[in-house]
């Protein structure tokens, strides 16, 4: 696959069909994160795959959280929605920083090796959907995960083999707002 095609031609795909990726493909789009460029080489992501029952744990983990924090209703069963949507759930987190300048730096990393995980999960004709919110803010979350202190969610990407029945999301893009100052 020629590099602008796919950057043109990878769109966020909810619906997955039921089968999981194997483990290898995974593999292969982690690799593939870690090549993201991220200053002084600090690799600050981590990832976390969750996929069979691992999945059900995790909602189950923020259900229970919520209901023992009064949390508002619904917020199990969106969780769950969301964790269910593929057959892998895969969190990036980011590790701690030493100064708000590395914390910047890091989170941008984050991003690209998330960009470089799209890009490659497109090249291996899966679906993959980004989802950020609220999921990745609840202490269940962290506390299933083990994050360590300052340790933080950056994204949750729903990995699965697309459905055919499954339309992408797609979109126009504006032309690029550009200020040049080229002599």
């Amino acid at each position: 696959m020629e590099l602008y095609e796919a950057i043109r031609g990878r769109r966020d795909l909810e619906a997955s069909a039921p089968e999981a990726p194997s483990r290898e493909v995974i593999e292969r789009l982690l690799d593939a994160a870690t090549w993201a460029p991220n200053h002084r080489h600090t690799e600050p992501w981590r990832f976390h795959v969750l996929a069979g029952t691992g999945r059900d744990a995790i909602a189950d983990a923020i259900a229970a959280w919520a209901a023992a924090n009064a949390m508002p209703e619904g917020i199990g069963t969106s969780a769950r929605s969301k964790l269910l949507r593929a057959p892998v759930a895969l969190f990036v987190t980011q590790i701690a920083a030493d100064t708000a300048e590395r914390e910047r730096e890091d989170y941008a990393a984050c991003w690209c090796a998330l960009q470089n995980l799209l890009l490659a999960a497109h090249a291996e004709g899966l679906a993959a959907h980004l989802s950020t919110g609220g999921i990745l803010t609840y202490e269940a979350t962290r506390t299933h995960l083990g994050l360590a202190p300052g340790e933080q969610v950056v994204s949750l990407v729903n990995i699965g083999l697309p459905r055919a029945d499954a339309p992408a999301k797609v979109g126009a893009r504006n032309a690029p707002v550009v200020r040049w100052d080229w002599r």
